[in-house]
C-alpha cells in the first residue's frame, strides 16, 4: 500500500522520486530512479530530519512540520509520517503548493499504515 502512495506521488509533474524511511534511516519503501542511491538518501534524510526536529524544539517552534532542502538542480522535501519520514525528490520548478498538499495527505495515509 505504501508503494502505491509513492507511485501516485511520482505522477505529479516535477517529482523525480520518493521514499519512506524509518527514523533510524532504514528504507521502508522506495520509488526512485536506478541512478539514485536510495540507502544514502534514506540515511541522510533521517539525519537531517532528526537535527531539524531538535532545532525546532530548541527554538520553541515545535512540532516540526516539514523540511525543504533546495539546491541549484532540485529540491528535497521531508515530512513526518509518525514512525517514518516521507521524502520527496523534485525538480527546482515543481509546484510547491501542490506538493505540500499531496505530501501531507500521503503522510497521513502512511501514518495509518505504519501504526
Amino acid at each position: 500500500m505504501i508503494a502505491r502512495i509513492l507511485k501516485d506521488l511520482g505522477r505529479i509533474n516535477g517529482v523525480n522520486g520518493s521514499l519512506v524511511v524509518g527514523k533510524d534511516g532504514l528504507i521502508i519503501e522506495t520509488e526512485v530512479p536506478s541512478d539514485v542511491d536510495a540507502e544514502l538518501i534514506a540515511a541522510m534524510s533521517s539525519a537531517v530530519f532528526g537535527t531539524s526536529e531538535r532545532s525546532v524544539n530548541e527554538m520553541k517552534h515545535e512540532p516540526l512540520q516539514q523540511v525543504m532542502i533546495e539546491g541549484k538542480r532540485g529540491k528535497t522535501l521531508l515530512i513526518d509520517a509518525s514512525e517514518g519520514i516521507l521524502v520527496l525528490i523534485a525538480d527546482t520548478d515543481v509546484n510547491l503548493g501542490l506538493i505540500r498538499i499531496e505530501m501531507k495527505r500521503s503522510a497521513e495515509r502512511i501514518q495509518d499504515l505504519l501504526s
